[in-house]
């Protein structure tokens, strides 16, 4: 029964690790070469499955990340570096005694991209009246294993191992300049999440080691202006695989989802600006399995 009741937990902790994955829309809209910004980003989440002998299970994850990133000129492409340290809880319900995290560090992210096409480093006024069009970059970011873990909790904001997750955004806007009050945009986004081992896994998993398949994604957005203050968005979010394997023997536990949602993007002032994002999944392999999310995010750029 344990061993079931932690498969049941790293099933919904897979899940999370493909809704944290989401950048969402416009995160990688075009901005002037040589500024920075500092943001915080509140993700939460709530995910449901029901298994036989277990019950309703649930996890709540409440996450706030402060993101320091900085663009740059690289060959007269727009580049960028970031980091992160989420802060938040997890709390697991099940059969078993409920699991509370409480406020925990979670793994520290580092990422960097880099403009392939139409991603030009321009200064503020020329960035200004720059005619948007197809732009496409790379990016990827590593999360190393720094954050709070306990091999005795079935869920931790730490996973205890590394994980990289790489892009490639590409997108298509309209409109006569950046500041367009109509500019339109689509994007998509291709993403691959590729994971570590745990080698000090929960113990309630009969295995040394602990390891998971890659999980392949794509977030698409249509984002519109309305006015200079005003934006938003409707959103698709796909993701497939994640796979686990205890000791080498595959868990069969991969799974399909397909998340729809919708943002509001609020433009404060020229330095700050807000991005409030709600996602819904409305399909998944595992038909017992459910889940939404809240992100709310402030940036100061300057």
């Amino acid at each position: 029964m344990l061993a079931r009741i932690a498969m049941a937990a790293l099933a919904s902790v897979s899940m999370v690790s493909g809704a944290l994955a989401w950048d969402g829309a416009r995160a990688y809209h075009l901005r002037p070469g040589g500024a920075s910004d500092i943001s915080l980003a509140l993700n939460l989440l709530h995910v449901e499955n029901t298994l036989l002998g277990l019950g309703d299970t649930t996890l709540d994850v409440g996450v706030l990340t402060p993101t320091y990133r900085k663009t740059f000129d690289i060959m007269g492409d727009v580049g960028f570096v970031l980091i992160g340290l989420p802060v938040g809880g997890m709390t697991f319900d099940s059969l078993a005694p409920t699991v509370d995290t409480g406020i925990a560090q979670g793994d520290l992210v580092l990422g960097a991209g880099v403009g392939l096409v139409g991603m030009p480093a321009l200064a503020p006024m020329d960035y200004a009246m720059h005619k948007p069009g197809f732009q496409a970059m790379v990016e990827g970011k590593l999360f190393l294993p720094t954050g709070d873990y306990d091999a005795n909790r079935m869920v931790n904001l730490g996973q205890n191992r590394w994980t990289f997750q790489a892009s490639l955004p590409i997108s298509y806007a309209l409109g006569d300049n950046m500041i367009d009050p109509e500019l339109t945009t689509f994007e998509l986004r291709p993403v691959v999440v590729i994971f570590g081992d745990n080698e000090d896994p929960f113990v309630g998993v009969p295995a040394n080691v602990v390891s998971q398949a890659p999980i392949f994604g794509l977030e698409g957005h249509i984002t519109r202006n309305f006015g200079n203050s005003i934006w938003a968005a409707v959103d698709a979010y796909y993701e497939t695989g994640g796979e686990t394997s205890w000791d080498g023997v595959p868990q069969g536990d991969g799974g399909e989802t397909l998340a729809l949602g919708a943002t509001l993007g609020l433009v404060l002032s020229s330095n700050v600006a807000t991005r409030m994002t709600y996602r819904h999944t409305v399909y998944s392999s595992d038909p017992d399995l459910s889940g939404h999310g809240l992100e709310i995010t402030a940036a100061y750029l300057f």
